[in-house]
């Protein structure tokens, strides 16, 4: 078995279980950071080991016509001879041609994943400067804006602004109002907002892999689940579970993280039963052996082709 099929059936079976097996063991965040740990896990490791494998089977396809028998430590060299004309014109071709378009699907799926970084910072940035203008504050973080719905929200800027409406104030006792200002606040010290627009980007990149568009789902509620973890601990789960169901159904900006616009009900599950005792180390030695999984398997195949178990070349 070659290096490229090893790496091609890890990505087939990553593709192909991977979102129905990560969601089964996430979708409860038992433990959202390692469970967010696992999907990215789970799609960095599938684009490594896609580009990875394309590169290989190049070498592969293209290095029959004069040497079949080359090992892994030579399948760069390899493919620069080839590339350079050195095996003939055919597996120049075949070269050059699968270098264009693997190179050109991965430099694709860059832009289109810095593009959506871009937007996301060009649109809150502006939001944020906005709502400083039209709303006022204390000189904290916290920008008070006249609306007549109750939301909060938190939008990146240089500074930030954490956004609180007239009626969500009018709505929530002092305590609920902490815990959902320490919600917003844990998004923008974690960043959340660019993972966000990152794991988005990718899912737009590549909409039809079920992996990365549930990624961009799951992701977005953990880091939620994230936030919910960090103002709990610091003013309990009740008041944050009663300012999350005061403020559900809020209609918020696009690109900007709301307290109560994502996951809502599973989130407030969370909340009023926390896991305890055996369940929660039952779900951390799950996602944990998860993420050790999918980050072992790519080395090890490296690591045997290196050792000349496994060779480049069929």
């Amino acid at each position: 078995m070659t290096v490229a099929a090893s790496l091609l059936l890890y990505v087939v079976a990553v593709l192909a279980a991977g979102p129905k097996l990560l969601l089964r063991i996430t979708a409860d965040g038992g433990a959202p950071r390692l469970a967010i740990t696992a999907w990215l896990t789970a799609v960095v490791t599938v684009l490594g080991c896609s580009v990875a494998a394309v590169a290989l089977l190049l070498c592969e396809a293209a290095g029959h016509w004069d040497s079949p028998d080359a090992l892994i430590a030579s399948c760069l060299e390899r493919l620069q001879a080839i590339l350079l004309g050195h095996a003939g014109w055919p597996a120049r071709i075949v070269a050059t041609v699968a270098v264009v378009i693997a190179v050109g699907s991965l430099v694709a799926i860059c832009v289109r994943v810095g593009l959506a970084l871009r937007r996301m910072r060009t649109h809150t940035f502006d939001h944020a400067d906005a709502v400083r203008l039209v709303g006022r504050s204390d000189g904290s973080d916290v920008i008070v804006i006249e609306a007549t719905e109750p939301a909060a929200y938190c939008v990146a800027g240089r500074p930030p602004a954490i956004v609180v409406t007239t009626a969500a104030l009018a709505a929530l006792d002092r305590t609920q109002l902490a815990a959902v200002v320490a919600h917003e606040r844990a998004h923008l010290d974690g960043r959340h907002a660019y993972v966000v627009a990152a794991v988005r980007g990718l899912a737009s990149a590549l909409p039809r892999i079920k992996l990365f568009t549930s990624a961009a789902t799951q992701i977005g509620s953990l880091l939620e689940m994230c936030a919910d973890d960090a103002a709990a601990r610091r003013h309990g789960n009740q008041p944050l579970l009663a300012g999350l169901l005061m403020l559900s159904g809020a209609i918020t900006p696009a690109r900007a993280l709301a307290a109560a616009s994502v996951a809502v009900l599973v989130r407030a599950e969370r909340l009023a039963d926390p896991q305890k005792g055996f369940a929660r180390v039952q779900t951390r030695v799950t996602l944990g052996g998860a993420v050790a999984a999918m980050a072992a398997t790519p080395m090890t195949i490296f690591v045997l082709a290196l050792s000349g178990v496994l060779i480049c070349f069929a």
